[in-house]
């Protein structure tokens, strides 16, 4: 699977530039449509802060749109995914890891309640980030043998292939469980994408072990399932997932494994339940000897989230000069459904 359609969040500012040339120069690499979602706070300067992204995506050669929102900012972004019905958010790890914001930060909102893969990125110089070529060259693929754990690696495997990337796949746990995990995650998965891989086994907390060897062995990309972020439940109990979103070095792909579900009174506008998980038939079932895990897959229909109404911002095509955002604040603040007495 090749990402075809990618957001990127952007806010205009310094911290949200590596962003930018990642998912330009991913755009470019996998052929994929990028979208550049900004939410403003000042429609006249909506324009201005999507500018450097514009600049950035022609630079690389990415066909790009913007879609600008007054909607607060996890919300604009969450929603354009939705409405473009994407298969990559990327954005700025900024604010984050619970030291520097503990709740309501943008990030962690939207790695929460994703309809798709996010790509944090970590804010680095520009002599260090991508310009003109692939953006990642070495893969660690965190996987503990689940199911889902599987659904992560064949996305990290296909990003990989299309980068031309090496693979390491991570196991934490017991040594003769890891061995029977990687060995066949490595031939059933890596061997039908094509892809030859490391393997590596650890003992130890999971996230911390995951964190280290990204930190200690250099590698550029942690690609990780999202199992254990979802749910009400997420912004209170620790996951290997968040964890390691918070602490590694690089930069980590959560991919979406398992349902999103939406906080109970706190979903995005008109959205109600839950998205499914992307499945739609039955797979075999294969088990990893002392393992013992049955990898089964639920019968049920693909369920998508519902198209949003009217919102109060838009999309545009690309390679259009700055000066024409100047014009569009206005269509979208005419574009607001009118309040009805009574209503906040």
């Amino acid at each position: 699977m090749a990402y075809r359609r990618i957001v990127v969040a952007t806010d205009g500012s310094a911290s949200a530039e590596t962003a930018e040339h990642v998912a330009a120069t991913l755009a470019a690499a996998t052929g994929a449509k990028l979208t550049i979602a900004h939410a403003y706070a000042n429609p006249d300067r909506a324009g201005d802060a999507v500018e450097r992204a514009e600049k950035i995506a022609e630079r690389e050669g990415a066909v790009h749109e913007v879609a600008l929102s007054a909607e607060a900012p996890a919300d604009a972004i969450l929603m354009t995914a939705s409405q473009i019905d994407t298969e990559l958010i990327v954005i700025g790890s900024t604010g984050l890891s619970a030291s520097e914001q503990l709740f309501g930060s943008v990030s962690r909102r939207v790695v929460t309640h994703a309809p798709s893969d996010v790509l944090l990125t970590r804010a680095r110089p520009d002599d260090q980030r991508p310009h003109g070529a692939p953006p990642y060259r070495r893969l660690l693929i965190a996987t503990d043998g689940s199911s889902t754990a599987d659904r992560a690696a064949r996305k990290g495997y296909a990003l990989a292939k299309r980068l031309k990337a090496s693979v390491t796949l991570l196991f934490v746990g017991h040594p003769k469980t890891g061995e029977l995990v990687l060995q066949d995650t490595k031939s059933s998965i890596g061997d039908e994408a094509g892809v030859t891989s490391a393997i590596e086994i650890r003992t130890g907390d999971p996230s911390e072990e995951i964190v280290d060897a990204a930190a200690s062995e250099g590698y550029d990309l942690v690609v990780i399932g999202n199992r254990g972020l979802t749910g009400a439940k997420a912004a209170l109990l620790g996951s290997v997932p968040r964890d390691v979103a918070e602490n590694a070095p690089c930069d980590v792909l959560v991919a979406r494994t398992v349902a999103q579900s939406l906080p109970q009174g706190g979903g995005l506008p008109g959205q109600e339940g839950q998205r499914h998980d992307d499945v739609g038939q039955v797979h075999a079932c294969r088990m990893h000897g002392e393992v013992g895990r049955v990898r089964a897959r639920l019968a049920v229909p693909l369920s998508r989230l519902p198209v949003l109404g009217d919102r109060p911002g838009g999309v545009r095509a690309g390679r259009t000069p700055a000066r024409a955002h100047r014009p569009v604040a206005g269509r979208l603040k005419a574009r607001r459904p009118a309040r009805t007495p009574g209503t906040a």
